[in-house]
């Protein structure tokens, strides 16, 4: 899996490069993180910001596990040069691709995730309801990503996120992971181990 995890919306330009959006010319996007929501009004937000590329955008809602293992969903996604998924309810995606084919395609293809939507990808997710740790899909190890919340409950994250990595995209932090972790924008990014100051690289 090649991918790139921005914190929000607001750092879409530099992680749309840096997945290389600009030299795609197929780039779908998957909604499902969006479905309580509204899954078009969040990829018309994408779709906007993709105006200029010149790519072709094909876009799939994806809301439900039927849609995640039918044939002409799967295979849009697999003819993208990149992916893009977007915000919304993380446990609700998880719950979508987990053991689908559509989660099978997601984990061999180029994508930019925007904020929470992107922990889902990791072993270990971070539960947005309480803060706590629980199972993602595994699509890599060695990472936890997450975004922040109240002092109390990115507090409570920290300590119970143990001796694992955990990483905390603000509003316009970009990470890259192709294999290895890099940092895009940093700006707003924390990086924790134990409670304690890290880095992506540790």
């Amino acid at each position: 899996m090649n991918a790139v995890f921005a914190g929000s919306l607001d750092a879409f330009a530099p992680a749309a490069a840096a997945a290389g959006v600009i030299r795609a010319t197929r780039v779908c996007v998957v909604a499902t993180a969006a479905a309580f929501r509204g899954p078009d009004e969040a990829v018309e937000q994408v779709r906007s910001l993709l105006a200029a590329t010149g790519a072709t955008i094909s876009a799939v809602s994806a809301i439900d596990r039927a849609s995640a293992i039918d044939s002409s969903t799967v295979a849009e996604v697999r003819s993208a040069d990149v992916v893009i998924l977007v915000e919304g309810a993380a446990l609700h995606a998880r719950s979508v691709w987990r053991r689908t084919a559509l989660g099978d395609a997601l984990n061999e293809a180029t994508l930019l995730c925007v904020g929470t939507t992107g922990s889902v990808l990791g072993a270990t997710m971070i539960d947005p309801r309480g803060g706590a740790p629980t199972t993602g899909l595994g699509f890599f190890d060695d990472v936890v990503l997450s975004v922040p919340a109240g002092p109390e409950q990115t507090q409570r994250t920290r300590e119970l996120a143990g001796e694992s990595l955990l990483v905390e995209l603000g509003r316009r932090s970009v990470v890259a992971f192709d294999g290895r972790w890099r940092v895009v924008v940093g700006d707003d990014l924390v990086v924790t181990r134990a409670g304690r100051a890290a880095s992506l690289s540790d």
